[in-house]
């Protein structure tokens, strides 16, 4: 088991960030955590301009052990909706447990420091596994499909119109006061 330490990234780290995110979504044959999207979408998840505009845009968190990098998840609000995204573990660490906190480290810096009062993640709809991941953590699917963003420069899907779904979450109640200051001291040490 890893002891993982939960900071804001910093612009210096968008590089390991890129590399990771492209690691975890599009790994290379034989090196697969539980969930990837490979066989789906050909071609970078991410790049590091991309990367350096969210850390500079939003809020990116990232989760580091003595061995590095282990995540990262992406976080901007608008309108009190905290749209939660870029939620990326190195796939040899998959299934400790660090995709779990953070993406509660995101909802909670969602509404301790923007009043978010739902969180929103977009999804490839034909990743079950994704899809059943965030329904465990208290997420619902609605009714709104989008095409995959084609000339976004997140990749080439390997089939034509492939649908994104989109998940959405209550945060209002989500957290007691406790949980709240808790969170709060954690964020004093990032």
């Amino acid at each position: 088991m890893f002891q993982m330490h939960i900071r804001k990234a910093e612009i210096t780290d968008a590089k390991a960030i890129t590399a990771l995110v492209n690691r975890a979504y599009r790994p290379a044959a034989g090196t697969e955590g539980w969930t990837h999207e490979s066989a789906l979408v050909e071609g970078d998840r991410i790049n590091q301009s991309k990367v350096a505009t969210a850390i500079l845009g939003g809020t990116v968190l990232v989760g580091t052990c003595e061995q590095g990098l282990m995540g990262c998840i992406h976080i901007e609000v608008a309108d009190q909706v905290a749209h939660i995204g870029m939620l990326a573990v190195d796939p040899l660490l998959q299934n400790s447990g660090a995709g779990k906190r953070l993406l509660k480290q995101a909802e909670e810096i969602a509404v301790r420091e923007f009043n978010a009062a739902f969180a929103v993640l977009v999804v490839i709809a034909a990743r079950k596994e994704l899809v059943d991941y965030y329904l465990r953590r208290g997420y619902k699917q609605t009714e709104e499909r989008s095409q995959y963003p084609i000339h976004a420069g997140v990749g080439r899907p390997t089939k034509d119109a492939m649908l994104l779904t989109t998940l959405r979450k209550p945060l209002n109640d989500l957290f007691s006061d406790d949980q709240i200051f808790d969170a709060a001291r954690i964020q004093s040490n990032l």
